[in-house]
């Protein structure tokens, strides 16, 4: 991909700049705009200063040319004449100053009327000082003080009104930032949402994948897509996954291919022992059938142990899973009593059975070898004469296996170490052969294979109780379900032991 960034640094980097373009854009405006009003604002202050100013220096001119002049008119001094023309040059400055501030039209209406009135009683003054009447005088200073007075409305309300627009100005103002603001955060929100996920979508597949490849997922392929350094990692995981996938079937191949190999020489070693014993046992000293049954035995249990590492590393690789089906449990429980007949009359061993007819998720090889490893375990711990309770029953969306025996249970201290490899508990079992310390192991990853568990009930009595939880199936897919679980056909009355039913006693 041509676009597609170099590292994950830029594309934050763009990311983080795309969101918040928008945001700056909006300051932008915001600023220009507050820097309008502002100038605006400073203008039109300035102006009705100077308007304001300007009118007051005109009102107090006319006044003092009213008072100058009617003074002149009766007294005849100069000095009151020359206070006159000061005044009413005061006047022309400040209506110059008015002029210049840029009055509204009525303003200059009432400017024109106080110029009016102010030259009639100039042109009056002379003649009023010589005939003394002094009424037409008069009226033109009242009517001039009225247009001064009017004039200092009119800038007033010239005031309130810039005041009044400014203020709405303000208010448009603020409504256009809210309005901005409204519209541009949810685009860089969107935006920024858009851009975390972009960046943490292929850091969760690389999250993703490392965490497959430590649960052991070697079969589902790694791809990542996005940045290049990212996609990098990504192609790096997929070559670790496949060089790891091959590594596994090279040590599968080696386990079976040893298997293969050591399991021919323990056969005729076992087959050799097992004929001396039949064959010569009347013949041979009872030292020598103590050594024949301790070839026997050890041959059996180093078979036994090698048969279960080729499990465990089948279990701990997922190899050869195919594709899990419903299977109906208490099928596949029944069938592998079947085995178990021998042992069971040899220890006088009753059986007592409580099984629903469930269906559950798996491999019939796999689920048979968690009912066998956890059978032969409550088997080999039994005492002569006791009872092992094997029950099986659906609990809301699992289904529920639970193997218990009478023997001498399990310290408190051993039960999370029970499921160790090669851990050996302390308790001593009645069975010949030792057990190879692998079989609970084998069958809590073939358990936790399936999303289920598996764990030692803690008991006040002797005797150990494992539970099994498996995942439920609607249908399955064997055509031994059709037998039901509530027919069993294996019957231990049949062998010696006893068979109890749900219903039945």
């Amino acid at each position: 991909m041509a676009l597609r960034p170099s590292s994950i640094s830029k594309l934050v980097t763009f990311g983080f700049s795309l969101a918040i373009v928008p945001l700056v854009l909006v300051i932008v405006s915001v600023t220009i705009s507050i820097a309008h009003f502002a100038e605006q604002g400073q203008t039109s202050i300035l102006r009705a200063v100077a308007m304001s100013n300007a009118a007051n220096r005109m009102t107090n001119a006319v006044r003092s040319m009213e008072r100058y002049g009617l003074q002149y008119t009766v007294l005849q001094d100069q000095a009151l004449l020359v206070l006159y023309q000061q005044s009413y040059d005061d006047y022309k400055k400040a209506a110059a100053q008015f002029t210049a501030a840029a009055p509204a039209q009525s303003e200059r209406q009432q400017l024109r009327s106080l110029d009016t009135s102010l030259l009639r009683a100039r042109q009056l003054l002379p003649i009023v000082a010589l005939e003394g009447n002094r009424s037409a005088l008069e009226s033109d200073f009242s009517r001039a003080g009225t247009a001064a007075q009017r004039l200092q409305t009119a800038v007033n309300e010239g005031i309130s009104t810039e005041v009044g627009k400014l203020g709405t100005r303000a208010l448009a103002i603020k409504r256009m930032t809210l309005l901005e603001v409204l519209l541009v955060l949810p685009l860089s929100i969107a935006v920024a949402i858009f851009f975390i996920i972009l960046i943490t979508r292929p850091i969760r597949r690389l999250d993703q994948a490392v965490s497959g490849l430590g649960d052991g997922d070697l079969e589902t392929p790694i791809a990542v897509s996005g940045p290049r350094d990212i996609a990098t990692v990504g192609e790096r995981l997929e070559w670790l996954r496949t060089r790891l996938n091959a590594l596994e079937a090279a040590k599968l191949h080696f386990l079976r291919q040893l298997s293969h190999e050591l399991k021919t020489p323990l056969t005729a070693i076992r087959e050799g022992a097992e004929l001396l014993q039949e064959d010569l046992g009347h013949e041979l000293a009872a030292e020598q059938r103590e050594i024949v049954q301790i070839v026997r035995d050890n041959s059996l249990r180093l078979q036994r142990l090698i048969e279960d590492l080729l499990k465990f590393s089948l279990a701990e690789g997922q190899a050869g899973a195919g594709m899990a089906q419903a299977i109906p449990l208490a099928t596949v429980i029944e069938e592998l009593l079947q085995s178990y007949k021998p042992s069971l009359r040899s220890q006088s061993l009753r059986l007592d059975l409580q099984m629903d007819a469930v269906n559950v998720w798996g491999h019939r090889d796999r689920l048979r070898t968690i009912c066998d490893n956890l059978l032969s375990n409550a088997v080999k711990f039994s005492p002569p004469g006791s009872t092992i309770h094997l029950r099986l029953f659906a609990e809301g969306d699992n289904a529920i296996l639970e193997v218990e025996d009478e023997g001498p249970g399990v310290p408190i201290t051993e039960h999370e170490k029970i499921f160790d490899i090669m851990y050996q508990g302390s308790a001593s079992s009645s069975g010949k052969v030792e057990g190879s310390g692998l079989g609970l192991a084998i069958a809590k990853e073939y358990v936790l294979s399936y999303g289920g568990s598996l764990e030692l009930l803690a008991k006040e009595s002797s005797g150990a109780c494992f539970r099994v939880v498996l995942p439920l199936a609607e249908e399955p897919n064997s055509p031994d379900s059709a037998d039901g679980a509530g027919r069993l056909r294996y019957h231990p009355a049949h062998t010696g032991a006893e068979d109890h039913h749900p219903g039945t006693g």
